[in-house]
């Protein structure tokens, strides 16, 4: 009888829903062939003979194999749509004690902790979420090379009727929520941070998301509840805002004017 021999893959899955290395090379073996006796499933899957009587009891008691009490015992793998169906309903009860344990559970406030992130996927997965959380507003100031990976949490946001403000530096354009367009404002932006794009994002002037992304692709980002960041990072996008309607006042002559010479603006600032 020639051993069977699960993928790393599969014996992986199957420690992840309570099945022993032993145990799921057992259950293989005997869901591959037809009945057996120990000896057999111990040359099937390779486990040593010492081993075997007992992980076999322990598929009895999971309900994975049927016990044959026969001259010489047998065992059969019961199919796996059976095992794994009261696999996920264990996983499931388990899942639901400890969701309703942690609910009892004292809830600490963390509005004054900072949290800080350094992943581009962890800063971008973040930012989805604190825009899923939103019930009443969303602020944000977002780039293109950002705003592929939210588009559709913040077009989710304004359609179950959060009012979303989102000034976009480039040019996509979102459906639903309000966008103002700040590509001018950008070159400055870019100029003033040596490179850099500045992200935040508001949810119900709260929740609160301020990252940087870098030319060189790392970026540096925290993320809090802290409600007089909140209201800061709420301000600053609406000082981008400001700015953009500042532009449409002036021309897109005088704005590039300022731009090149900020020598101007602080003339202006002295006057």
């Amino acid at each position: 009888m020639h051993a069977t021999n699960p993928t790393d893959e599969l014996l992986s899955a199957l420690g992840q829903l309570g099945f022993g290395q032993y145990e799921a090379r057992a259950y293989c073996a005997l869901l591959s062939g037809p009945p057996m006796n120990g000896h057999e499933v111990a040359k099937a899957s390779g486990i040593p003979p010492s081993k075997i009587y007992e992980t076999l009891g322990r598929l009895a008691e999971k309900g994975a194999v049927l016990v044959q009490h026969s001259d010489p015992v047998t065992y059969k793998a019961c199919p796996r749509r059976d095992v794994l169906s009261a696999a996920r309903a264990k996983f499931e009860r388990a899942l639901a004690k400890a969701d309703a344990g942690l609910k009892r559970l004292p809830a600490k406030s963390d509005s004054n902790q900072i949290w800080s992130l350094k992943e581009r996927d962890a800063v971008l997965a973040a930012a989805t979420k604190v825009v899923a959380s939103a019930r009443r507003s969303v602020f944000a100031t977002l780039w293109d090379e950002e705003l592929g990976a939210l588009q559709t949490s913040l077009e989710q946001a304004s359609r179950r009727g959060c009012v979303v403000h989102v000034a976009v530096y480039g040019t996509t354009t979102l459906k639903g929520p309000t966008n103002y367009d700040l590509t001018m404002c950008a070159r400055s932006a870019m100029e003033r941070l040596a490179g850099q794009r500045l992200t935040t994002l508001v949810a119900d002037q709260r929740d609160t998301l301020v990252a940087e992304f870098h030319s060189d692709g790392t970026v540096e980002a925290i993320r809090t509840t802290n409600p007089v960041i909140g209201l800061l990072t709420v301000e600053y996008v609406k000082a981008d805002i400001l700015g953009r309607l500042l532009i449409d006042d002036m021309g897109d002559a005088r704005f590039e004017q300022l731009r090149q010479d900020p020598g101007q603006i602080d003339a202006l600032l002295r006057a």
